[in-house]
């Protein structure tokens, strides 16, 4: 099986479930998504307070990763400590009106469910005060 999520290598990474998790996201399958977490797992979304559980977790990403493409292009094991391993991945999360440089950290049980994923813009402040919507031209 090759290791690419939509098309793009996912270096580093071979874990079924991180794999899994991008093309289901891709594909805004959005259930598919959260019944990869476990019961209580969380999703930090960047400025936002965590969303804890699977239901909340599939009602978040219908709201707010419509129309989002996540583009994973390198990762790595951070850790394996005790039951739980460490990953974090680095690449682009494209949105309608612009892109932005992203790393995600994911936690996974030894019955390779999402314990967590935190998901972090790698953008300054200025880049992001700097970023205004697209306006209709008259």
């Amino acid at each position: 099986m090759p290791h690419s999520v939509q098309g793009s290598p996912l270096l580093g990474i071979d874990e079924p479930t991180l794999i899994a998790y991008f093309a289901a996201l891709n594909d805004e399958r959005y259930e598919e998504v959260a019944a990869l977490f476990a019961e209580e797992g969380v999703l930090y979304p960047p400025f936002e307070e965590p969303v804890i559980g699977r239901g909340a977790i599939a009602h978040y990403l219908h709201l707010e990763a419509a129309g989002m493409r996540a583009e994973p292009r390198k990762g790595e094991l951070l850790a394996q400590e005790g039951t739980e391993r460490c990953y974090r991945l680095v690449g682009k999360a494209k949105l309608p009106l612009f892109s932005v440089n992203v790393a995600w950290q994911f936690g996974l049980n030894t019955e390779n469910q999402i314990t967590f994923v935190k998901v972090d813009l790698l953008a300054t402040l200025e880049e992001l005060f700097n970023y205004q919507p697209l306006r209709q031209q008259r």
